[in-house]
């Protein structure tokens, strides 16, 4: 996940050799519009190495009060969120029952469309395009400030 030069939400979803991105607009604190498109297929192997799957994983009470005895120091609560992953992901429903849920992992980048091939930059331009013209048709009120 990242921003682009337009402002606009960059998101990559990957699995094994298919990529996904989606552009977004976020139009009040509450509200996302977006387009999104299946890259082309990454022939060279998944564009992300995954060391823990993506899911849900619930957190214990004990477990929040460690996290919050870590949080300040980087390398203590890389490796206590690294366990953390570690466990195999739950249901919705297993998860809810804990008073606290981890959800990932999700990996933020300032420029997310740099890991990939130049082939997808003209993918990129004509989200960003639609996505314009989308906010322009559908949400113009949201490009001009209060006065």
């Amino acid at each position: 996940m990242g921003k682009d030069q337009s402002g606009f939400y960059d998101a990559l979803i990957s699995h094994e050799t298919e990529a996904w991105q989606v552009k977004e607009y976020q139009v009040n604190p509450y509200k996302f519009v977006g387009l999104g498109s299946r890259l082309p297929s990454l022939s060279s192997g998944p564009l992300i190495p995954q060391e823990h799957p993506f899911g849900l994983r619930a957190i214990d009470l004990d477990q929040m009060k460690e996290m919050a005895s870590v949080i300040d120091d980087p390398k203590t609560m890389s490796e206590f969120a690294a366990r953390l992953l570690s466990r195999k992901p739950v249901s919705a429903s297993e998860a809810v029952e804990s008073p606290a849920v981890l959800q990932g992992p999700i990996l933020q980048s300032a420029k997310p469309l740099e890991a990939l091939s130049s082939a997808h930059t003209a993918l990129d331009e004509r989200l960003r395009k639609e996505l314009q013209n989308l906010i322009r048709r559908d949400y113009r009120h949201t490009l001009t400030p209060y006065i």
